[in-house]
């Protein structure tokens, strides 16, 4: 196994094993690790909060890549395309969003249960689902964040 792949197979063990603590996890950004900022944006009516991460922040023009954590009160097996055996109470989702014609495609999903641990990965790459998100919902809410928010360095 290459040198990049042990990396970037480390952080995604660092980040899974932090979620599990309850700690901030750590993002792939680049081959090095860092440590998350979660920002709370918005809960909606059912109680379910949406949080990005704003150290992952990518942009590149109107393209802005960004990691968003969904939790959620209830199970929530519907935001998943796929059946799995045990209920969804968070997910970890990677975005990337096109601010000028307001629309998102899913790149990966760590779906995971109310102790967080870890259920299964999706890695959609460029076939995710592409969406519009609807003015005023909250997956809007965290898009109009991410377009309006800088990118860290």
């Amino acid at each position: 196994m290459n040198a990049l792949k042990l990396v970037n197979r480390s952080a995604a063990f660092l980040s899974s094993a932090a979620l599990l603590l309850g700690a901030t996890i750590l993002p792939m950004r680049s081959t090095l690790a860092q440590t998350a900022q979660w920002t709370k944006i918005t809960e909606n009516s059912v109680k379910d909060q949406f949080f990005v991460d704003t150290s992952s922040i990518q942009r590149n023009g109107s393209i802005v890549w960004y990691w968003e954590y969904r939790q959620f009160p209830e199970a929530n097996n519907a935001l998943l395309d796929v059946k799995v055996d045990q209920p969804v109470y968070g997910a970890v989702m990677r975005w990337s969003a096109d601010c000028t014609a307001q629309s998102q495609r899913l790149r990966k999903v760590n779906a995971y249960t109310t102790n967080r641990k870890l259920i299964q990965k999706f890695d959609y790459g460029d076939t995710g689902m592409l969406l519009q998100p609807k003015a005023g919902s909250s997956t809007h809410k965290v898009m109009e964040f991410v377009c309006r928010s800088p990118e860290k360095k």
